[in-house]
């Protein structure tokens, strides 16, 4: 019955369906429906097998990913305290900052064997890290990723991958990783973050292959995700196909481990609530693009009012992912959409052209000191911010819909705070210049 329904009902083309538009429309041009995205990528009302220009293998083969909590505390014992709450309420792997960090304090009575953990340090301070790790763990059962706290020349390369040597045949523990955070939250293009992500693993791998020493562990990835929901979850899945572009020009087996944290881009001080809606998406769209890590920024971030609530909210709302709406029970559910496939391919081919570009100009370092990232973001992020002032971009609860019984007081240091975040968030900005002067 089933065979004779599909019989029955031939496929349109791309043409039919365009004439039937065109028809529709009543003289209206075509092309009034094609939206150019700000990656210069258009954007069009429909999509058929047509647009797919091969046949798709998934992206990824991971259904599940860690709940990452991010511990903030400068008090140790708080921090200590901080952690085993968050683990205790369904966390599963967390990220510290080794600076001025009493790993015997901070990480009592936390199980390292049995979560993932992310450190973030100075080539210095990895022995003292390491010695207390081995003392008080099997290192060979460590889930842990080591990342640079600086990674600004080539010799903060060199020093970082001479304090990471002992681990290069470990596969458990992973240094070469690559935070691209920054660059999202200074409010880049997507296909530009791909290739700057891209470049900065470029450098990892010409010194591994100058030095005929590969690690085994995978490689990794920290970047952000933003509410543009499709484009952010093709933005992930692109980096993923670039990066096997990567591994066979190398020749090398490597895969990438993607740690995801929700913006900061477009986050709020006024009506904060909304926040949550918005790293509900960037949740979403992280794990439908493949991410092995995902971290929620708290809905209240910018201007903490109940520390408590927001850190258990940014772990529920994981837990609500996983156990109501099951998105930890397949694999890249994008893989054979005709949009998703398209835009992803647009995104990596625009990334990968663009860097080339940053190659040309010498690769990742080389670019960082000649100001073309910071400068080209520049003009990026003042593009996103025209739109949020003039209203061609709503922001729910500030250019639009504004909460007028809502009341907040922001002590003058915290403001003066916010105006300096390294971070080009225009809704924050907007805010701040309208109604917290």
């Amino acid at each position: 019955m089933m065979q004779q329904l599909f019989s029955e009902f031939k496929p349109n083309t791309a043409a039919e369906w365009k004439a039937r538009i065109i028809k529709d429309l009543k003289g209206e041009a075509f092309e009034s429906l094609v939206w150019k995205n700000e990656n210069g990528i258009d954007i069009l009302p429909f999509y058929t097998p047509e647009d797919l220009t091969e046949q798709y293998q998934p992206a990824f083969t991971h259904a599940d990913w860690e709940i990452c909590v991010n511990a903030n505390r400068n008090d140790q014992k708080e921090l200590n305290i901080q952690l085993l709450r968050q683990l205790n309420n369904g966390a599963t792997a967390i990220a510290l900052n080794c600076e001025g960090l009493d790993p015997a304090v901070a990480l009592r009575d936390v199980a390292l064997n049995f979560i993932k953990s992310t450190f973030y340090a100075a080539p210095g301070e990895l022995p003292a890290l390491d010695a207390w790790l081995a003392k008080q763990h099997d290192l060979s059962r460590l889930e842990c990723c080591l990342f640079p706290l600086k990674l600004e020349s080539e010799k903060d390369l060199e020093q970082w991958l001479q304090a990471t040597e002992k681990y290069k045949t470990l596969q458990n523990v992973k240094t070469a990783c690559f935070d691209a955070l920054s660059f999202h939250n200074l409010n880049c293009h997507a296909y530009y973050e791909v290739a700057v992500i891209l470049s900065g693993l470029n450098e990892f791998l010409n010194k591994f292959s100058e030095k005929n020493s590969m690690p085994v562990a995978p490689f990794v990835v920290k970047t952000g995700v933003s509410s543009d929901y499709f484009i952010q979850i093709a933005k992930l899945r692109a980096i993923r196909r670039l990066w096997n572009t990567l591994k066979a020009e190398y020749g090398i087996s490597n895969e990438l481990y993607v740690i995801v944290e929700t913006s900061l881009t477009n986050k709020t001080i006024s009506d904060s609530y909304n926040n949550l809606l918005r790293t509900t998406i960037e949740s979403m769209a992280a794990v439908s693009g493949g991410c092995n890590e995902l971290l929620v920024t708290a809905f209240d971030a910018l201007f903490p009012v109940n520390q408590s609530l927001s850190e258990r909210m940014a772990v529920n709302q994981q837990l609500i992912l996983k156990e109501e709406s099951y998105l930890d029970k397949m694999a890249d559910i994008a893989c054979g959409s005709y949009y998703i496939e398209s835009i992803t391919d647009a995104i990596a081919s625009k990334a990968l052209e663009t860097m080339k570009r940053f190659e040309n100009e010498g690769g990742y370092f080389k670019c960082l000191e000649k100001k073309i990232f910071s400068n080209e973001i520049t003009l990026q992020a003042a593009d996103k911010a025209g739109l949020i002032n003039t209203h061609k971009q709503i922001s729910i609860g500030v250019n639009k819909f504004r909460n007028e019984k809502e009341t907040i007081q922001i002590p003058a240091i915290q403001l003066e705070e916010l105006k300096h975040l390294a971070l080009n968030n225009p809704v924050l900005n907007f805010e701040l210049e309208n109604y917290f002067k």
